[in-house]
């Protein structure tokens, strides 16, 4: 992380385990503290299910959020998971609440009077504002997240399994994983569509690929200028289609 991120940035810890605690573990972990060059690393101490000391944390003005479950919970997965859960939810509507008032204006507007719904639109609405990836160690939990629409989730059990079936298949994909997991190196990065063509111009998938690694990257998907979602492995390649400038593209490839 701290090779990922650029000089200056803070990650914020936040648990029940004391400063000097938490430090010890870190070091006893590998982590060499003096070679955090990029990240500082801020401590704060409290529960994370309890809105009081949320509320003690600036969560509108971070970036991006990792609720990962608490190692002391882990023998089990569904209350480590509805601990995540709950933390989640009050992160989101934290946020909600601390929505510059100009925005909760014109959400009031459209709103009418509460709801359930009006709600979770309050809380969609703060998820366009920061990421946050929740850690699900029950695969059942998984779909309960993708049905809110407020969170993105990983299941590291999920992952491990299916990286090992896949270097069981075929060993020399473990290259490949390392590369991509490892610090330094190639990685996921987005790239603007100016960098492959030029507006208006109709292209395939295939060829833009072909463009790319001229410049030594991998194209995996794209995502158009209007759309919400990015289109990864697409299926129609050989098909031309008119692109703009404004669209952009989701590459392998090392950062600039």
């Amino acid at each position: 992380m701290n090779a990922s991120l650029a000089p200056g940035s803070e990650l914020w810890m936040f648990n029940e385990v004391q400063e000097y605690e938490r430090e010890k573990k870190l070091t006893d972990g590998g982590l060499d503290l003096g070679r955090l060059a990029n990240i500082q690393l801020v401590h704060r101490v409290g529960n994370t299910v309890t809105r009081r000391h949320l509320e003690s944390l600036p969560p509108e003005s971070f970036d991006s959020i990792l609720v990962l479950p608490d190692e002391s919970r882990e023998d089990s997965a569904i209350q480590a998971d509805s601990r995540s859960l709950a933390t989640l939810l009050l992160i989101r509507d934290i946020q909600a609440k601390r929505l510059p008032r100009r925005e909760a204006t014109v959400s009031q507007s459209h709103r009418g009077s509460f709801s359930q719904g009006s709600c979770m639109r309050e809380k969609q609405q703060a998820s366009n504002r920061s990421v946050i990836i929740s850690e699900i160690l029950d695969p059942r939990t998984k779909y309960l997240l993708s049905e809110t629409k407020i969170s993105d989730c990983v299941s590291p059990n999920e992952l491990v399994s299916m990286a090992l079936a896949m270097v069981v298949e075929d060993r020399q994909i473990n290259v490949v994983l390392e590369e991509l997991f490892a610090e330094e190196g190639n990685e996921w990065q987005i790239r603007e569509a100016d960098l492959y063509l030029h507006e208006g111009e109709e292209l395939s998938f295939y060829q833009i690929l072909l463009r790319a690694r001229q410049r030594r990257e991998i194209v995996i998907g794209y995502r158009l200028f209007n759309a919400e979602k990015a289109v990864i492995n697409p299926p129609a390649k050989t098909k031309n289609r008119r692109w703009s400038v404004k669209d952009a593209f989701v590459v392998i490839a090392e950062m600039e």
